[in-house]
């Protein structure tokens, strides 16, 4: 507290500041470090000149500490004494603020120096003395306060264009459509389905998010056209695709034709089982007509949809029938 003087008292003082994510409080503190100067007497020393001031001015700051110390100790004392020197102004808040204060004193263990050292030791005594009721030190961030104000002035002045009636017609500014955008991408990043977006009861502003939302939906369905040309369609296409209208159309129509020939077929086999209950003979195997309609039309696509469906008819038949029915089956194809 002294530059001139090698021999004075030190306050070394720490500001902190802390603040929780997502709180508005905040929470201040000081730390004040404090090297006071030893105390000497001058009768034994034999001082004089700038070091017997200096040790006069250490003397007499150390006694107004001390009176403030033991004033501080006294409960009934109403006047405490800080404006007596610089240092005891400074450790006000220290002292006899909302602090904890603490004190490291260093002795002499030398018999000539007894005097010194029970005077230190009752010094430390009076400030061991002091209790102070310590509270956190909290405050709402002025930076945070002065945002609310100005939320809630926003919307007391919207508030009131709606009961009067009067929409605004000013363009909206660089900054607020940049903040309509921004409340636009958070409500679409947004997961939880009952979001919303509060732009207030400014007409400009709701129709300027609209717009934003149309056109975020435009470029989308721009993109989805050009991806859908682009990739060739597989089985699973979606109705109206080019896989849909021809392809399909084309199973279909391949569809009725074989259910027609599977219709003819089931025809030529029943005039077969009755032509051959007329004539009194026993059903014949599937492979004689088979072999007489190959004849008659070889080659053709119907004569192999017969063939694979006769096949179960011939292994359904025991072998002991088979045997019997090839006498007849040579006949009839000579007669023929």
């Amino acid at each position: 507290m002294n530059q001139a003087s090698t021999r004075s008292h030190c306050v070394f003082t720490i500001h902190v500041t802390g603040k929780e994510m997502g709180s508005a409080k905040i929470r201040r503190s000081r730390l004040n470090l404090v090297d006071l100067a030893g105390s000497e007497r001058v009768a034994k020393t034999n001082i004089n000149g700038t070091l017997l001031q200096e040790a006069k001015y250490i003397n007499l700051s150390l006694h107004y500490l001390e009176q403030v110390i033991v004033a501080l100790s006294e409960k009934n004392r109403s006047h405490i004494p800080y404006r007596n020197s610089m240092m005891t102004s400074v450790l006000r808040d220290s002292l006899g603020g909302n602090c904890m204060t603490t004190m490291i004193a260093t002795l002499s263990a030398e018999t000539k120096n007894i005097d010194e050292s029970i005077s230190t030791c009752r010094f430390a005594q009076r400030v061991a003395m002091i209790k102070n009721d310590a509270i956190l030190n909290e405050e709402i961030d002025p930076q945070l306060l002065i945002g609310r104000l100005k939320r809630e002035n926003q919307e007391l002045k919207n508030q009131l264009t709606v009961i009067q009636g009067e929409p605004l017609t000013d363009p909206l500014t660089d900054a607020e459509a940049e903040e309509c955008k921004a409340k636009v991408n958070a409500f679409l990043d947004d997961n939880d389905p009952e979001g919303s977006i509060d732009v207030g009861s400014d007409l400009r502003k709701v129709a300027l998010c609209f717009r934003i939302l149309k056109g975020y939906l435009r470029d989308a369905k721009r993109e989805l056209d050009q991806r859908s040309k682009h990739v060739a369609p597989g089985p699973e296409a979606t109705p109206g695709s080019a896989y849909d209208s021809k392809e399909v159309e084309q199973l279909k129509l391949l569809l009725v034709q074989r259910d027609n020939e599977i219709n003819i077929l089931v025809k030529m086999l029943k005039k077969e089982k009755q032509k051959n209950a007329a004539a009194g003979t026993p059903p014949t195997e599937y492979r004689e007509y088979e072999d007489t309609s190959s004849q008659k039309s070889s080659g053709s696509d119907r004569n192999l949809l017969e063939s694979r469906e006769a096949r179960p008819l011939r292994e359904e038949r025991p072998p002991a029938a088979m045997a019997k029915k090839k006498p007849v089956v040579e006949k009839r194809a000579v007669r023929e």
